[in-house]
């Protein structure tokens, strides 16, 4: 049992130790009634308890009833030692904790019931409290619970002779107290240890245990542990031979007790003082300390220094041949040693009766634990029930997610299908608007290229078979008309050019920024002699910069072909006006004429590919039927959109929009 508890001990020590830096309150709580020191008198601590726990009692408060219990039991372990009383009040605590499951509670109550069994000498049963009580400690990682319960269980091992484990208590002891930083825990299992190391023999190991503990006990003052640590040492020195040492160390011990006005430790330090005396057989000197020693142990009534006293002035007297005060010692070390004995009996006649009170109480001790090992068996027995319960709730659900998903998914699958489905149905019918669109395409051009083409066949015919009937100004004239096929056929062209550019995703429409009112500027120079021609005045109403986002080529080339339609269609003497209006997020151009116009049918044929539809100019000139297709195009692609406003007879507007930021 011991080794499965050591092993566990292992295992927790994994655990981070100095995640609490601060010892639970209530560790402070009950060391407090095992301390020396000035207290009140029993009646009013008991009192004072008592009070508390018909409080807890009147209010129903069984956590507090609890903790009252536990206080009344210590002071009457403590202050009274009525050990069956206090046995008794630890039990009706302990079961309330049980009851209400209060772990930290059950530790400190486990922890009295293995004092009061100490108190009587059955360490057994105190072990078994201490080890219950580090039991239920492990649950909380607390290396200030650890210590304290350690500390205690090494005590009684040792008592119990059980030397190696209570070796390993302490050690466990000084390995959980180093992140805590304790000096004052460390310095008491170093020193138990230091006398688990004299019984066995081993003085030197003993030496340097006792010699650490006096280091940590001087660095935190503590006088009272210090003197005896020396106390001890000096003991240790006479049992390795060296009286000079263990002389000088017994010597120490008396300053630091008489200063503390320790007078049971006085006595003791005067008889060691006197018993090294004797030994290095300077009587005199070990009768002067032994005498010290036996005024100090009679004003406590210290029967046990008492006796060592007058033993050693027995011994000393009888060295000296004063025979009369050697006779008078031995008698008094024989009245003290029956005294002593009377009261080890009379101590054994009533630990004996505490034993039997005490045994009658460990049936009630044995039938909570019983009731507790049986509660356990039965909150392990729901608790595998509803793992149980929970594994067949989680199956269940695991089916219901596992048919949903497949719901899901084949309805997801049936979804793309059909999704598929359509865009093969659209794919078909872009294909067809596609293959409707090449073959309105061809059309136009075979169309427009056969105008031109036939005219320039004509007028090259007319000027190789008629050359010398022609006069100088019908050569000219058509020498004219030949430039208006060839520009014409060059128009054509270069926007079929540009339109397969775009179909075929030559073009990157990447937008830059460039200042469109310079663009529409330099297409009104570049078309200026033109439209001279026609005598018409071209004005640009934008006189301020305006930033836009675009392509640029492909925006010059929608300013391009729209003036030229416009000086296309507008008479002699008339005007074109370039405009920009900037909007929230995009500007409107416009290019307006006071020209021939159009009616509603014709303005709802524009743009489209799939309605062949060309009007000649005020100069007959020719359309080459693929410009507005080729801007509605290039402008879509430039985020914008084209339209027209047009009324016969009074001209048109074509009008786009182009965004002014990148987005």
């Amino acid at each position: 049992m011991i080794r499965v508890l050591f092993g566990c001990l292992l295992l927790v020590s994994v655990f981070p130790l100095a995640a609490q830096q601060e010892p639970d309150a209530s560790i402070a709580w009950y060391e407090s009634f095992f301390q020396a020191g000035k207290r009140r008198p029993i009646e009013k601590e008991l009192e004072q308890a008592t009070a508390k726990l018909r409080q807890a009692q009147a209010q129903n408060d069984k956590p507090a009833e609890a903790k009252a219990l536990k206080e009344i039991g210590l002071i009457h372990l403590t202050r009274a030692h009525t050990y069956e009383v206090a046995l008794g009040l630890f039990i009706r605590s302990l079961a309330i904790e049980d009851s209400l499951d209060l772990k930290r509670e059950q530790i400190f109550s486990n922890l009295a019931l293995a004092e009061a069994f100490e108190a009587v000498e059955n360490h057994i049963k105190s072990a078994e409290r201490l080890k219950r009580a580090f039991a239920i400690s492990e649950e909380f990682h607390d290396p200030h619970y650890y210590v304290l319960i350690l500390n205690k269980l090494g005590r009684v091992n040792a008592s119990l002779g059980e030397t190696e484990e209570a070796f390993e208590n302490y050690e466990l002891v000084l390995k959980y107290e180093e992140p805590l930083d304790q000096p004052q825990v460390e310095a008491e299992a170093l020193f138990n240890l230091g006398h688990l190391y004299t019984q066995q023999g081993k003085y030197t190991e003993a030496l340097s245990h006792h010699k650490r503990a006096l280091a940590l006990r001087r660095a935190i003052h503590d006088r009272k542990n210090e003197a005896v640590s020396l106390n001890d040492i000096g003991e240790l020195y006479h049992l390795m031979k060296n009286d000079a040492k263990a002389l000088a160390n017994h010597i120490v011990a008396l300053e630091i007790r008489q200063e503390l006005k320790d007078k049971q430790g006085i006595a003791e330090s005067y008889n060691n003082i006197g018993v090294l005396y004797f030994g290095k057989k300077n009587y005199s000197r070990a009768i002067a300390n032994l005498k010290l020693a036996l005024d100090a142990g009679k004003g406590l009534q210290d029967q046990q220094q008492m006796r060592r006293s007058y033993e050693y002035l027995s011994y000393s007297y009888k060295e000296l041949r004063d025979y009369k005060n050697a006779l008078d010692s031995k008698e008094q070390y024989l009245v003290s040693n029956d005294f002593i004995l009377n009261a080890e009996n009379e101590r054994e006649l009533l630990e004996k009766e505490n034993r039997y009170e005490l045994g009658k109480s460990e049936a009630k001790i044995d039938k909570l634990e019983t009731d507790r090992i049986q509660r356990e068996k039965e909150i392990e027995a729901q608790k595998k029930f509803r793992n149980v319960l929970f594994v067949l709730i989680a199956l269940s659900l695991v089916i219901v997610v596992l048919v949903t998903y497949l719901y899901i998914v084949k309805k997801r699958s049936n979804q793309v299908l059909q999704e598929a489905n359509d865009k093969v149905q659209l794919q078909n019918v872009a294909l067809q608007d596609l293959n409707a669109t090449k073959d309105k395409f061809f059309s136009i051009i075979s169309h427009d290229l056969r105008g031109p083409l036939n005219s320039l066949t004509s007028f090259s015919g007319l000027l190789i078979n008629h050359t010398d009937s022609l006069s100088k100004e019908e050569i000219k004239m058509l020498a004219q008309d030949l430039d208006k096929s060839l520009k014409n056929l060059f128009a054509l062209l270069e926007n079929l050019l540009e339109w397969s550019r775009s179909q075929t995703g030559q073009i990157e429409f990447r937008s830059d920024k460039f200042d469109l009112a310079t663009l529409l500027e330099e297409n009104k120079e570049l078309l200026k002699a033109q439209a001279n021609n026609k005598k018409i005045t071209i004005e640009n109403t934008c006189h301020q910069e305006q930033p836009i986002y675009a392509h640029r080529n492909s925006v010059n080339t929608v300013v391009r072909n729209l003036i030229s339609n416009a000086i296309k269609f507008t008479p002699e003497g008339g005007t074109i006006t370039l405009g920009i209006k900037p909007q929230q997020d995009h500007v409107v151009v416009s290019i307006a004429d006071n020209g021939v116009g159009m009616s509603k049918d014709i303005v709802a044929k524009l743009f489209r590919i799939d309605t062949k539809h060309t009007t000649k100019g005020t100069a007959n000139e020719k359309g080459t039927g693929l410009g507005l297709i080729l801007c509605k195009e290039f402008i879509e692609k430039n985020g914008g959109r084209i339209w027209v406003e047009s009324e016969e007879g009074k001209g048109s507007v074509f009008l786009f929009t182009l965004p002014v930021s990148k987005n």
